[in-house]
């Protein structure tokens, strides 16, 4: 049997004239979905002769508000789906209770639903269906909702897309003025706050619009899903002339515009998710590229690093960081700073964010085959002496960007690390091999993003309450203590104002090169940078800057790890005696072992390579776990330091000018009768008939070359006695 959607009506019903049992289950053969609008209809009962029957069974009284009674208040209390969902409509506030017109005042779930959400009790009264469809498309329609929307917004600066498809030519048609008008309201606050992204984001009953200002993300406004899940995010898609009708795909596009006298690009991305599409919109600034390089806020000792580097001719120069931390900037800056009419300078990128004049720039298209390997390849035909590529996203890029630094070009590019050294092990993972590796780079920085005190609002603080552990580094690092507090006025954000970066520099010289070619993990390579005094930790920029007055000791405490410092951020000319050997990095596959322990007898070992690499990698390696040690750079010489020095270890190599491995060997077991030290032998190859001669003359075992450090220190520890 066909039931009514308002089958409780028929109880209070029963008795009054022409509504007859006949009648009803006549209704119900013609399906129709409400007993009380077919009655109505079918001119059996009036209106009035409905709601008094109403009263009079449940105590509910009818009302029928003209749109003057509505409150836009109550409205908002009550999302449209629930009113949708219950047939109801809210209509003022009366102290702690709220009005509500219902088709089913009865309905107990819906009243509880409407409390739930509103925070109010409330009060039912009975209205017929039809009218209660009729007051939620005049109060929930789109337009109205914007318009109190835009009531609320400060500041509508003009908003003109450039290029791309006109508002006239959009099929879409929830996208109404009104819509258009919120949009450019938000993008133009956005310009006006500084803020560089827009994230538009989805929840149940309403969507979120965030600004990203100075690298944190703060909500601005809340909009209905209705209004932000459709016409918004279509309006979005035109504007960057996306497919409107695409909503399970992602989607990115771009767009140019002018924010009253200013113009602006838009990277849009575009995100399915559970509640509608998620919007990202990147507001590319074109003044940041115009930035010059003395503007960056760099150390003069950094800046004249790098401007040093900045007019070498051929080899790599990688800038890391992650997402959001100026690595454009940065890189555009230094292209800016060498830009000149005898040097043609060509960049691949995707997108091409920022037009640089003077430069030829060239956009990567992975669907029309444009990829970056491709366009690089085609690049080095172009005769350019400067190359800048965008990202390193494989090894083909990364192959072709180290050949074109190894054959008399210039190549800046972009990389996702978390600092400099792990740049290095990345690239190694890639597949580059070292002896493109090493002579290709010349140096790598990796940056952070800090947020800037306001100059006009900062204070000094008291350099007594910084933190113990941050005082000891300031006094390690020479830097002197200093201290700046945000305090917060009209022209800033909670005393902050703009951002400054901090940079961690590795400049690659021909120490770290050697040991790039031996495949030598990052701590010996962070040992001999920072006793070389190659390197600048980011630490170390953090707390200059903060000594400038440019930033707090909040803001750069993330970057100072604490935790994890030691003394490995702390240059050092000599390694003590004795100390644990370091632990392997997360990207080394091999555990380093335990240093040799310092009971054992065996302290004194001899290094035999023509190689200055492999002799720097184990020296390093072996004074960092107690060992002395001793170098020769061929057989003749090995044989003088063993008279001279007795060593109680020797690590040779066998292939070697005026006397070769083996003899050393023989001579050496030839003369020294009463003392035989271990021989470990060094090598590259070891044909089918050199190991056991080898072995037979006297060597205790094989090292294969590279020599793998931990490898090294397993043989040592392994012999040593007590």
């Amino acid at each position: 049997m066909h039931q009514f959607k308002d089958e409780w009506l028929l109880r209070s019903l029963v008795g009054v004239d022409r509504v007859t049992a006949a009648a009803v289950d006549k209704l119900r053969k013609e399906a129709k979905p409400y007993i009380s609008g077919a009655l109505i209809q079918a001119g059996l009962i009036k209106p009035e002769a409905v709601a008094q029957a109403v009263q009079k069974t449940y105590g509910v009284s009818y009302h029928d508000p003209d749109s003057a009674e509505i409150d836009k208040l109550a409205v908002g209390l009550v999302p449209e789906k629930l009113c949708r969902r219950h047939r109801l409509m809210p209509m003022r506030i009366s102290g702690e209770s709220l009005h509500v017109a219902m088709v089913n005042p009865i309905d107990q779930t819906a009243l509880s639903d409407v409390e739930a959400t509103s925070g109010r009790h409330p009060v039912p009264f009975y209205l017929l269906d039809e009218r209660v469809e009729a007051l939620i498309n005049e109060f929930y329609k789109p337009d109205a909702l914007v318009f109190a929307l835009l009531d609320k917004m400060v500041g509508d600066a003009p908003v003109e897309v450039i290029g791309g498809k006109r508002d006239s030519d959009s099929d879409d048609v929830a996208v109404t003025a009104p819509v258009i008008r919120l949009v450019n309201g938000i993008i133009a606050k956005a310009v006006e706050l500084k803020a560089s992204d827009i994230h538009i984001e989805h929840e149940e009953s309403v969507s979120v619009v965030r600004l990203r200002i100075d690298g944190a993300l703060k909500n601005y406004m809340t909009i209905p899903r209705a209004i932000a899940a459709k016409p918004v995010v279509s309006r979005i898609k035109i504007m960057a002339d996306l497919d409107v009708a695409l909503h399970m795909r992602p989607q990115d596009g771009r767009a140019q515009l002018r924010v009253g006298n200013q113009e602006i690009g838009l990277r849009v991305s575009i995100l399915p998710t559970n509640f509608g599409e998620k919007v990202v919109m990147r507001i590319l600034d074109q003044r940041s590229a115009e930035v010059p390089f003395e503007k960056l806020g760099l150390s003069p000792e950094l800046a004249a690093r790098m401007d040093a580097i900045l007019k070498m001719t051929q080899g790599i120069f990688l800038v890391t960081g992650p997402t959001g931390s100026g690595k454009t900037t940065t890189l555009y800056s230094m292209i800016n700073k060498i830009k000149s009419e005898d040097t043609n300078i060509v960049t691949v990128e995707d997108p091409i964010e920022y037009k640089l004049a003077g430069i030829n720039q060239v956009q990567v298209n992975e669907k029309q085959g444009l990829t970056f390997a491709g366009v690089l390849r085609s690049v080095l035909r172009q005769d350019p002496d400067v190359i800048l590529l965008g990202e390193i996203r494989d090894r083909e890029t990364a192959d072709i960007a180290f050949q074109a630094a190894l054959t008399g070009h210039l190549v800046f590019s972009t990389l996702h690390t978390n600092d400099t050294l792990s740049t290095i092990t990345r690239l190694s993972d890639m597949g580059i091999e070292p002896f493109k590796l090493a002579p290709g780079l010349i140096a790598i920085t990796a940056q952070r993003l800090v947020r800037r005190l306001c100059p006009a609002c900062s204070t000094p603080g008291d350099p007594s309450k910084i933190e113990g552990a941050v005082l000891d580094l300031f006094r390690e690092l020479g830097i002197a203590p200093a201290n700046r507090e945000p305090a917060g006025c009209p022209q800033c954000d909670a005393g902050y104002k703009g951002r400054v970066s901090i940079v961690e520099f590795l400049e690659v010289s021909q120490v770290l090169k050697n040991l790039i070619s031996v495949s030598a993990v990052e701590e010996q390579l962070r040992e001999a940078a920072l006793s070389k005094g190659l390197m600048r930790t980011m630490a170390t920029d953090a707390l200059w800057h903060v000594s400038q007055g440019h930033t707090s000791v909040e803001e750069v405490m993330p970057h100072l790890n604490l935790g994890r410092r030691k003394e490995r951020d702390i240059p050092q000319v000599a390694a003590p005696a004795v100390q644990a050997a370091p632990a392997a990095p997360a990207a080394q596959a091999a555990p380093q072992p335990a240093p040799a322990a310092t009971h054992l007898k065996r302290r004194r070992v001899l290094v035999v390579d023509d190689d200055k690499g492999v002799r720097l990698i184990l020296r390093l390696t072996l004074e960092k776990a107690g060992f002395e040690v001793k170098e020769a750079e061929d057989g003749v010489k090995a044989m003088e330091a063993v008279a001279d020095v007795a060593p109680d270890a020797v690590i040779l190599d066998l292939q070697m000018p005026n006397l070769d491995g083996q003899g050393v060997i023989r001579a050496m077991r030839e003369s020294l009768k009463l003392w035989r030290p271990l021989i470990l032998i060094l090598t590259a190859f070891a044909g089918e008939n050199t190991q056991p001669e080898t072995l037979r003359l006297g060597a205790d075992d094989f090292i294969s070359k590279p020599p793998q450090p931990h490898i090294v220190l397993a043989h040592l520890n392994a012999s040593a006695v007590d």
